[in-house]
């Protein structure tokens, strides 16, 4: 009981983001998830799409909780 995560919103995701994404950044939470998903399909880790787009890693594993709750 005591190990369960609570949920993660759209809100909690606009935080993040606001926090971790540096400078002008074009696009949006949506194209962030459009494209954490599509780097999923591919086999594209959080970690290294976060890398890639010089970004904090725990953003990228928060966009990945994020989708994998449904």
């Amino acid at each position: 009981m005591g190990d369960r995560r609570r949920r993660l919103t759209r809100e909690d995701l606009e935080a993040m983001r606001q926090e971790f994404v540096v400078g002008e950044r074009s696009g949006s939470l949506d194209d962030d998830l459009h494209q954490i998903r599509r780097s999923a399909r591919l086999g594209v880790s959080p970690e290294d799409w976060a890398r890639a787009r010089k970004l904090a890693p725990a953003y990228a594993r928060a966009l990945r909780r994020y989708l994998d709750q449904g």
